[in-house]
C-alpha cells in the first residue's frame, strides 16, 4: 500500500494548479474558459486530498482510482451532454448492453475518443496523464487494449470496475462508490461561478471536464512518484475511468440524494 504522510509533505495539502498538457499543445478550453479551468482543477485538487485523508495519511492508491473513476464518468457525461446540445437524443452515439442482471452498460467510439487517442495528435485522457508519466521517468505504459478488454468482459461481474491491481495495493474505495460519493462535489465545482466576480467569466464546458479532471490526476504523480510508481498511479487511473465511462448513470444513487 502506498501512503503520503501528510504531516511530513506539505505541497500535498496545496497541489500547483498551473498544468501544461504533456504534448506541445494548447487546452482545448483555452482561452475563454482558461480561468474557470484552473479554478476548478485547482480546488479538486486540494479537495480530493482533503477528503480521502485518514489521520493525516493519504492512500495513494484510492486517490488516483477515485479521480480515474470520475475522470470516466465525466466522459460519458460529455458524450450524453453534447448529444442534448446539438438537438439529438442524450444516448445518441451510446450502444447500450444489457447485463444478466438487467443492469445497462454504454459504448461507443465517441466515448472512447475521450480516453484514448485514435491517432497520435489527439488529446486525451490517456494523453494527458500518460505523457506526464513518462515525461516522470516511467520507461512503459499500461497496455490500454487490456484495461478495455478487462472492463467488458467483466460487465454484470461482482470484479467489474475493481481495479487488477497486486495485493496491498487495492484502494480502499471503489470506483463505483467514489461516483456515488464524489461526482455531486465535482459538478460543483465545474458550475459554479466565483466569489468575486470575474469579468466575461465562464464556466467549463462539460466536454472538456474529463481533460480538466485528468488535469487533476497529473497533479498528483510528481507529489507521489516516490510512493506509487507513475506507471501503477496510471494503471489504477485508466482501470477506474474505462469502468465508470460505462455504467448507468441513471442507476447511481449519489450521495445526497433524497431516496423514496
Amino acid at each position: 500500500m502506498a501512503e503520503q504522510d501528510l504531516a511530513t509533505q506539505p505541497s500535498l495539502r496545496d497541489p500547483a494548479p498551473g498544468m501544461t498538457p504533456a504534448v506541445a499543445r494548447a487546452w482545448p478550453w483555452e482561452p475563454d474558459q482558461t480561468v474557470a479551468a484552473r479554478l476548478a482543477i485547482a480546488s479538486l485538487q486540494k479537495f480530493f486530498i482533503r477528503s480521502l485523508s485518514r489521520n493525516d495519511r493519504l492512500q495513494l492508491e484510492t486517490l488516483f482510482s477515485t479521480v480515474g473513476a470520475l475522470t470516466g464518468f465525466a466522459a460519458q457525461h460529455a458524450v450524453r451532454q453534447a448529444s442534448l446540445a446539438a438537438g439529438r437524443a442524450e444516448t445518441d452515439g451510446l450502444l447500450t448492453i444489457e447485463s444478466a442482471s438487467g443492469e445497462r452498460f454504454y459504448f461507443g467510439d465517441r466515448l472512447n475518443a475521450i480516453l484514448v487517442p485514435h491517432r497520435r495528435e489527439h488529446l486525451t485522457v490517456w494523453s494527458v496523464i500518460g505523457g506526464e508519466a513518462m515525461r516522470l521517468g516511467a520507461r512503459e505504459l499500461p497496455n490500454g487494449v487490456d484495461i478495455f478488454e478487462r472492463a467488458t468482459k467483466s460487465i454484470g461481474a461482482p470484479d467489474f470496475g475493481v481495479p487488477a491491481m497486486p495485493e496491498g495495493h487495492k484502494p480502499w474505495l471503489m470506483p463505483r462508490r467514489a461516483v456515488e460519493i464524489f461526482w455531486p462535489s465535482v459538478r460543483t465545482a465545474f458550475t459554479r461561478e466565483p466569489v468575486v466576480p470575474v469579468p466575461g467569466f465562464k464556466l467549463v464546458e462539460p466536454r472538456h471536464w474529463p481533460l480538466a479532471l485528468a488535469a487533476v490526476g497529473v497533479g498528483y504523480l510528481a507529489l507521489g512518484k516516490d510512493t506509487l510508481a507513475p506507471t501503477q498511479a496510471v494503471a489504477l487511473f485508466m482501470e477506474a475511468a474505462v469502468a465508470m465511462s460505462k455504467i448507468d448513470p441513471t442507476a447511481v444513487k449519489f450521495a445526497g440524494t433524497p431516496t423514496h
